[in-house]
């Protein structure tokens, strides 16, 4: 596959040529930026060219956000659809790739972190938002700010990282947000909760906000999402 033109936003995962009625905004879009940061992260952990990329939804029941999932799978299973831009391989299931359609996959980086983000349709996700109570749209734009939020030493946001332990939102709109660090003895442990508190302040409609630190339950690496793991090159 070539280069993208200027006006395309990325490689493009054709699925209108393999799903009946499906157009050309059905298309899984890979930013160049997501496709040269998955080339990276498979030299980096030296994986085979056998390795697919896979993409797809979490099991289990299913929440008003679909949960993504991107990770390596050293196989391809027999329900999986199988595209190719470049060297790597995407795998996809038939269950995922259905909700996964019009997705794009994008990277972004800066001064406070980097990692992956799956981005809506603009028409999905503003039909999914008109649906949403005036508390579920404020605790979506709490978590949008939490996730500019890092740990100075680990690149990954703390929401990915399983650092936020609960949201709690009165009817007033004030904020109670529990989390913890990744270890007693972490030498942000002070910084961070002023740094999520200060973030969550400035989201509109937020009233107070208090940050509570806890460690119990400790945290441990099993609670970061799939995104972070693939990130630090823990898949």
């Amino acid at each position: 596959m070539g280069e993208p033109q200027a006006s395309d936003p990325g490689y493009r995962l054709a699925v209108s040529a393999l799903i009946e009625g499906a157009t050309s905004e059905d298309d899984i879009v890979i930013t160049p930026r997501a496709l040269e940061a998955l080339q990276e992260l498979r030299q980096l952990n030296h994986l085979p060219e056998h390795y697919v990329v896979r993409m797809g939804i979490r099991t289990g029941p299913t929440p008003r956000r679909v949960p993504y999932t991107l990770g390596f799978d050293s196989q391809v299973r027999p329900d999986d659809y199988e595209f190719s831009v470049g060297t790597l391989r995407f795998a996809i299931d038939r269950r995922s790739l259905f909700y996964l359609m019009g997705i794009t996959l994008d990277y972004t980086e800066g001064p406070t972190g980097r990692g992956f983000l799956f981005r809506e349709p603009r028409t999905e996700s503003a039909e999914q938002r008109a649906e949403e109570t005036p508390q579920e749209e404020l605790r979506r734009r709490i978590i949008e700010a939490l996730k500019t939020c890092y740990d100075p030493e680990i690149p990954v946001n703390i929401w990915d990282l399983g650092l936020i332990y609960r949201i709690e939102i009165d009817p007033e709109h004030n904020v109670r947000i529990v989390m913890t660090v990744t270890a007693p003895a972490c030498p942000v442990a002070d910084l961070l909760p002023r740094q999520v508190e200060e973030a969550v302040r400035q989201v509109p409609g937020v009233g107070t906000v208090t940050v509570e630190l806890t460690f119990d339950p400790p945290w441990h690496m099993g609670m970061m999402s799939e995104a972070a793991r693939l990130q630090l090159g823990l898949v």
